[in-house]
């Protein structure tokens, strides 16, 4: 697994590798994650909310 950091509480948590959305365990704020490299998550944005 990689890590990401996370861009509100800018704590580092674990990606499963290919996931395409993230949650910070911390703070609870989720990320859409793209994969430049297999072996690298990158943060995209917020995961918008359902309506």
């Amino acid at each position: 697994m990689s890590e990401v950091r996370c861009l509100n509480c800018l704590k580092r948590f674990s990606v499963n590798a290919g996931a395409d959305e993230a949650a910070c365990p911390y703070c609870k704020t989720r990320y859409r994650i793209s994969w430049p490299r297999q072996d690298q998550p990158k943060i995209r944005g917020l995961v918008e909310k359902s309506r």
